[in-house]
């Protein structure tokens, strides 16, 4: 049971970390527009963050498909690794459309969708899109 947490407790230490900057903007004079911009940023680096988690999961199954050699176990354990990575790397885009979709339904940010960015950069509250 506890040969799990040395797998989950790196992750959580480093997300923790990553998350740092938005909770330190602690001020006194906020107002509920800067805290939905905070909550905004944070959901748009938590999707940064396990997109590339995903990708380096995708990849790290490539490599182990590459380095397997021809041993069949080894061969179907990589693709298992390079199946999830897919998964994982769809689940997040649909979580990002669906960020995108709520963001632009509820606070009407036209910029949330209609980007014409070649890689979508997630989505993003400004202060002048509240009502």
């Amino acid at each position: 049971m506890f040969k799990h947490y040395a797998y989950i407790s790196p992750i959580a230490v480093m997300y923790s970390i990553l998350s740092l900057p938005f909770f330190a903007s602690a001020q006194g004079n906020i107002d509920i527009g800067d805290v939905l911009v905070d909550v905004a940023d944070f959901i748009n680096a938590s999707i940064v963050f396990f997109v590339l988690l995903a990708t380096a999961v995708f990849m790290w199954g490539i490599v182990r498909y590459i380095s397997a050699h021809g041993d069949q176990d080894q061969i179907a354990e990589a693709r298992k690794f390079i199946v999830w990575g897919i998964i994982f790397l769809a689940v997040m885009v649909a979580i990002w459309g669906f960020v995108a979709l709520l963001l632009n339904f509820v606070f009407d940010d036209p910029n949330a969708i209609n980007n014409n960015d070649v890689i979508p950069p997630g989505p993003r509250l400004d202060k002048g899109a509240l009502p």
